[in-house]
């Protein structure tokens, strides 16, 4: 016979693992196929007349340069970001003997990065130099960027795999990885979403690049693969002319290899931003 404290003690602990089951489900985050949460995602923005009503898009602020890793340092300086359909600008102005501006553009067809010194492009600078796709895809400014390619998906067709609840950084976030239809190469893409509001708080693409050949076994044995980290984070969201932006936008770039570690970072905090306004072609050409 068993005795009622035992059985008690059973049904106890049945439920003590029932309930951790369901936690762990809850873990994984609200099931729900990819175009599901790109349209929660776009609601939060804001609604379908005004997104669609918004063809062009202006933020300025202050931008800020740090090393990380690999060095230490910083530089400050008025920052701007323009969008107007696919086409992207963003400046930072340092006015530094060595970085004297972060310059990248997309005129609708190519993607130009500018020089920090003659001969010369800062490591922002040259990652999007060597792999423009990210910039000419729309995702680079995320939903600041009008070429914000989620808001678009039927053009851009890209394939999209909802992972669910990832911690990132310390944060719970909702995990979606995206692939372009042509582009990106060997990087890992995923895009992380809020998943309470649904509003875009950050991209992370990585990309393994493997371990060159020595000129002898002995020294391919010392070489090691290079892993590169482009993060961007977003934050401080304000509504603005009825959808919903953040203010602050930081990207953070990691380079991993034989070398060591190199990590910078450049944050633009926006204190203001219009919509619509008309904005001269020529600004997205590099030179201007």
């Amino acid at each position: 016979m068993i005795s009622y404290h035992r059985t008690a003690a059973a049904m106890l602990s049945l439920v003590g693992i029932s309930l951790g089951m369901l936690g762990a489900g809850l873990a994984k985050g609200p099931e729900m196929e990819p175009e599901e949460l790109v349209a929660r995602h776009l609601e939060a923005i804001g609604d379908s007349e005004t997104r669609e009503g918004i063809q062009s898009r202006s933020a300025r602020g202050l931008g800020r340069f740090e090393v990380v890793v690999g060095g230490s340092g910083f530089l400050e300086g008025p920052a701007s970001f323009l969008s107007q359909g696919n086409k992207f600008r963003l400046s930072i102005d340092f006015k530094h003997l060595n970085y004297n501006s972060e310059r990248i553009t997309f005129d609708g067809e190519e993607c130009y990065v500018g020089n920090i010194a003659p001969g010369v492009r800062s490591q922002l600078g040259d990652f999007f130099y060597q792999y423009d796709d990210f910039v000419k895809e729309g995702l680079l400014g995320g939903v600041l960027s009008t070429a914000w390619p989620l808001a678009d998906i039927e053009e851009r067709r890209p394939k999209l795999d909802y992972r669910g609840l990832k911690k990132i950084d310390g944060q719970e976030l909702l995990e979606l990885r995206y692939r372009m239809r042509k582009g990106g190469g060997d990087f890992t893409i995923n895009l992380y979403f809020d998943p309470e509001t649904y509003h875009h708080i950050a991209s992370i693409y990585k990309l393994r690049i493997s371990a060159p050949m020595g000129r002898t076994p002995q020294d391919s044995a010392r070489q090691s693969e290079t892993r590169l980290t482009l993060e961007e984070w977003f934050s401080d969201f304000k509504t603005t002319q009825g959808v919903n932006l953040p203010s602050h936008w930081m990207i953070r770039y990691t380079v991993e290899g034989s070398g060591g570690t190199l990590m910078s970072k450049w944050d633009m905090v926006f204190d203001r931003a219009l919509h619509n306004m008309n904005i001269d072609p020529r600004m997205f050409v590099l030179n201007q």
